[in-house]
């Protein structure tokens, strides 16, 4: 196998794979990540580099990657350490996009009652419940 084709096998730029791998026990490279800017005002991507094995040399880092990508790997194999992290990883991407567009809930609290307006309610809304307390 030649450098350019273990780095392209044993490499990512998905942060959340990347923090996967190195959660079963996969080590970083010596030279760990790079960072690949262009001329957008952007921070740029990060490309993760990895050793082809884990610690224990039972876990190979190209088959994990490809594992990652495959939904048929993890529904045949949902015991698997690996499956539970990437479960648990794409879990929070969820929420935490859940959280970006959620309305948060004002608590108004009005001679012992309680009611809960989204902030972005129409003003017919807000009126309505706030009559009622």
């Amino acid at each position: 196998m030649n450098a350019v084709s273990h780095l392209s096998s044993t490499s990512t730029g998905n942060t959340m794979l990347a923090a996967a791998l190195c959660a079963v026990g996969i080590p970083l490279a010596e030279k760990p990540f790079v960072r690949v800017v262009d001329n957008t005002a952007g921070p740029g991507r990060m490309i993760w580099f990895f050793e082809p094995r884990s610690h224990d040399g039972r876990l190979l880092t190209k088959d994990l990657i490809a594992a990652w990508h495959d939904d048929a790997w993890h529904l045949a194999n949902p015991e698997h350490p690996f499956a539970y992290i990437k479960c648990a990883l794409l879990n929070r991407e969820r929420l935490e996009e859940k959280l970006r567009t959620d309305v948060p809930l004002a608590c108004i609290r009005r001679r012992g009652r309680i009611a809960f307006l989204p902030l972005d309610a129409t003003p017919q809304a807000e009126d309505f419940i706030l009559r009622r307390l």
